[in-house]
């Protein structure tokens, strides 16, 4: 599949709401992040145009960029990885050094399967840190805007690492697994944390 970046809106829906495997509840998720930052990083340039002393804000609206290209490459990311595991579900298996080579692939396969969300909620999580440093400057016409791209960063890291959970069973090393069952446990706290604050200063900010 060519990059999702290159179909309209429109067709997206359409071709997530099919029976096609992809996109998947990654790819949305991480399309649905970049809408998220989106909206926290129209909330900073609105509230540069109108801040009397801009320049504090332009190290965090490059950033918000960075991360933008970031999370919109986990999107074209996650169908790949996806793919890549069918293409080893496909290989022959009728001798013993077959059944050998495909057990490999498809081991391979299920570790980028479950790195690659991990990735992908790491950009998301330092995204949520972003749209909490919004919450602090953003113009009060406007703040409402970065809150809600925050509530839709959470929402899409949550998304994303049920793609780990789903992975984790296919990982062959328990070692690595427990690491990667680490690593999400951390990632959903900690974004559990930046989205429970971010919600204290939105009612903070509408109530002043």
């Amino acid at each position: 599949m060519s990059s999702l970046w290159q179909i309209g809106l429109a067709e997206f829906r359409d071709r997530t709401a099919s029976d096609a495997p992809t996109p998947g509840g990654g790819s949305a998720a991480m399309v649905s992040a970049t809408i998220g930052l989106g909206l926290v990083i129209m909330a900073l340039r609105v509230s540069a145009r109108r801040a009397e002393q801009p320049e504090p804000l332009a190290p965090l609206i490059d950033k918000g960029e960075r991360l933008l290209n970031e999370l919109s490459e986990h999107a074209d990311a996650d169908i790949a990885v996806f793919e890549a595991y069918m293409d080893a579900l496909k290989l022959p298996r009728d001798s013993e050094a077959e059944k050998e080579v495909r057990r490999q692939r498809l081991a391979e396969a299920a570790v980028a399967a479950t790195e690659v969300p991990l990735n992908a909620a790491q950009s998301t999580l330092e995204a949520l840190d972003l749209a909490r440093q919004a919450m602090d400057v953003a113009h009060k016409s406007i703040v409402s805007d970065a809150g809600a791209g925050g509530a839709i960063l959470h929402g899409a890291l949550t998304a994303v690492l049920y793609n780990v959970d789903i992975n984790l069973g296919s990982i062959r090393d328990e070692r690595d697994a427990e690491s990667y069952r680490t690593s999400r446990a951390h990632l959903q706290s900690a974004a559990d944390g930046r989205h429970n604050v971010i919600r204290k200063l939105m009612a903070e900010r509408l109530s002043d």
